[in-house]
């Protein structure tokens, strides 16, 4: 059934009614979103789509899985409330099409009457997709010859038969002619699919979003066109800004996070807007973020890409602001008519945080009246049920809670957090047994099998189908690491979800699971305290004005990556704080050289003196750390909490700016590590038990950093 605009626009905004996202109410107060709109005349459409349920005719019908994607509609719905609470787009000017009704033909119709008819000269357009993604072969019928070409499988799609020998997916070309008539330049297309046949629907801990087949066929009809009409260019750049979950052919994830699955890409660049909102950020360091995210989430493989083909003098993205946001973890929902408590979206909390979140930790939001504190009573998935407290703690007024962002004051956790571990489902079932049962005998350790639930690592072999490796965490840095010798069916190790292999952890020789689950426990214990380390990021949310710059020093001086805490603008950083932020507004790719030196700037702009713990993991499993602290004892007798107060002097005073190393030295750069994570962790009090901890190691020459054995005690 064709719908003519109107009646389009109506079902769609009935639709979203029935989602409850109409339109917002506010109480008493001055909607802050609306403040941060970049012009009031400046209308923003957006087109999302994700399919979940797909029939078996849209893949291969051979294929013996579940073909059925998890996380396509979370990714709708991530991009939704973004875009309605941290970007200013109106509701009912965001457009949803899933399962039933992303065919091929109402995308198409989407496309053309949501917003290529709807939108002006000056408006933003934003157009999402989620779902399974397509490489085909397009045979012209006559000479045999095949071009292949990107595609999105639609929920009507089909493969081509002998009777049909029509392609039924939805061409990415098509999508680009439709979108050449829009009358804006200011397009963003985010796709969310990939296209590398890796013979599997499953990989490691997450899903594949590539159709397992390639299938081969005459070109699909225009939609209402002639037998014998052709698609005009099939070979059409894609207009406006392109953002890609990875390139055409290349692996695009879905995984299991708590109580949700989500596309990991979307998720990693919701959570970037989220934190990030800066009129001076551009698609580049946007991206950059993202990928960061990813690294740090499933490996490195999935590498999103970027395509900027807007004219020079075109306005903002959607996805900018020409006055800066504070970061936020989420924002409060529409509230409900009825007398039940008020529910925030939590899609900017970082996702091992959301796991552990418990019920009484504090959230705030801004409003006319003040900051109102909001207590956790509970959450399922991205959403949490709040209260509203006031300083004592008794409830407090909703009065003025509209859709205000909110960020976190408190933060809960359990005191018992184990490490996950996926089991890889192609092990063998005897392999998953021993594992489980050996596994189980190391007391911080929880097994599952894969795909069940959010892991923090995989155990298995080497994969038998193509297998990424894990490149350079260390920003600007590359270089893959080698492929590991040996048959691949001679050692178990561990993976990162995505089944990127961890450096070190398997071996060329033969051996049994619970030898391999024995020799792997120093690595899992590692990886423990990595979670927890991990677990008190709080940048987005923190009350202390902080800045760390990491920048080469040798052969040249230049920034590679700047990151701010506190959530007020503030203007005391030092000139070389402010350099390395303007250097990175558009950022060139880095080439380190093995040669290159490197260096930290951290600088304390809050009120107060802070003292600091520096803590690096690297690919061997090692740890170090390093504390700003007086000189430690050589050899302690005892592990005593009980030490001296930490002087003040000793601590990173209000206002002041160092180097490390200091002394005009510098680091070289890893050597035989293929990546470093490090978490510089500022605080108002001295770390007396870390210190204590830190004693027993005396420090390395070459860096100050002392060795840590039991990076759990720490």
């Amino acid at each position: 059934m064709r719908l003519n605009r109107r009646a389009f626009l109506q079902q769609a905004t009935l639709a979203l009614g029935a989602l409850g996202v109409g339109g917002t109410v506010l109480l008493g107060g001055t909607d802050l979103y609306q403040q941060a709109l970049a012009k009031p005349a400046r209308r923003k459409l957006a087109l999302l789509i994700g399919i979940n349920a797909y029939p078996d005719r849209a893949l291969d019908p051979g294929v013996s899985q579940d073909i059925a994607l998890k996380g396509c509609l979370t990714d709708v719905e991530l991009q939704r409330q973004l875009l309605v609470n941290r970007f200013g787009f109106e509701p009912a000017n965001v457009v949803v099409l899933t399962n039933q009704d992303a065919t091929r033909a109402g995308i198409l119709q989407a496309i053309d009457e949501h917003l290529v008819q709807q939108a002006q000269a000056e408006d933003a357009v934003v157009l999402h997709f989620s779902g399974y993604g397509s490489q085909v072969r397009v045979s012209d019928g006559a000479s045999g010859a095949e071009a292949v070409h990107a595609a999105w499988v639609t929920v009507d799609s089909r493969l081509p038969s002998e009777a049909a020998p029509r392609l039924g997916d939805l061409l990415e070309a098509e999508v680009i002619a439709s979108l050449s008539a829009l009358p804006t330049a200011n397009l963003t297309t985010v796709i969310d699919a990939g296209g590398q046949d890796t013979g599997y629907l499953r990989w490691g801990n997450s899903r594949v979003r590539s159709r397992p087949t390639v299938p081969v066929g005459r070109l699909p009809l225009p939609i209402g066109a002639e037998p014998g009409t052709s698609l005009v260019n099939l070979d059409a750049p894609w207009p406006g800004l392109l953002l890609r979950a990875a390139e055409v052919g290349r692996l695009v994830l879905e995984s299991p996070w708590d109580g949700f699955s989500a596309g990991v890409f979307t998720y990693a660049l919701t959570q970037s807007l989220w934190e990030n909102a800066s009129p001076d950020s551009s698609p580049q360091v946007m991206m950059q973020r993202t990928n960061q995210r990813l690294k740090r989430w499933v490996g490195a493989d999935q590498q999103p890409t970027i395509s900027d083909r807007r004219l020079p003098r075109t306005g903002p993205t959607a996805y900018s602001s020409l006055m800066a946001i504070p970061p936020a973890e989420g924002a409060v929902l529409p509230l409900p008519s009825d007398d039940r408590s008020p529910s925030l979206w939590l899609g900017g909390v970082p996702p091992l945080v959301l796991r552990y979140l418990q019920p009484g930790s504090t959230l705030v939001a801004a409003t006319a009246a003040g900051d109102l504190a909001l207590r956790l009573e509970s959450r399922t998935g991205l959403r949490a049920v709040v209260k509203p407290v006031d300083a004592t703690g008794a409830p407090a007024t909703t009065m003025g809670l509209g859709r205000q962002t909110v960020y976190e004051q408190v933060r809960l956790l359990p005191q018992t957090i184990d490490l996950v571990v996926a089991l890889d489902s192609q092990l063998k079932r005897v392999e998953r047994v021993d594992a489980t049962s050996a596994l189980a005998g190391i007391p911080f350790v929880a097994s599952a099998s894969a795909g069940e639930r959010a892991a923090d690592c995989l155990f298995g072999r080497l994969p038998t189908g193509p297998m990424p490796m894990l490149t350079a965490a260390l920003p600007g840095a590359a270089g893959n690491l080698p492929e590991p010798k040996g048959d691949p069916e001679s050692s178990y190790g561990l993976f990162a979800p995505n089944r990127t292999l961890l450096p070190g952890t398997m071996l060329a020789k033969e051996e049994a699971v619970k030898t391999a689950v024995n020799r792997l426990t120093p690595h899992l214990e590692g990886l423990l305290a990595l979670k927890l380390v991990r677990l008190t990021e709080n940048h987005t949310a923190s009350q202390l004005e902080t800045a760390v710059v990491l920048e080469t020093v040798q052969p040249n001086s230049t920034p590679l990556w700047v990151q701010t805490t506190g959530r007020k603008s503030t203007s005391v950083w030092p000139i070389a704080i402010r350099k390395a932020q303007k250097a990175l507004i558009d950022p060139a790719p880095l080439f380190l050289s093995r040669d290159s030196r490197i260096a930290y700037r951290l600088a304390n702009g809050s009120g107060q003196a802070l003292h600091l713990l520096w803590i690096s993991f690297d690919s061997r499993g090692g740890c170090s750390a390093l504390l700003m602290a007086p000189p430690l004892p050589a050899s302690p007798e005892t592990e005593s909490e009980e030490v001296a107060e930490v002087p003040q002097g000793d601590a990173l005073q209000a206002g002041e700016t160092v180097t490390f190393p200091g002394d005009g030295t510098s680091w070289a750069m890893p050597g035989t590590a293929s990546w470093v994570e490090s978490h510089i962790i500022f605080n108002t009090r001295p770390f007396d038990r870390c210190r204590a901890v830190l004693s027993k190691n005396p420090p390395s020459l070459a860096t100050g950093f002392r060795p840590v054995a039991q990076p759990l005690k720490l």
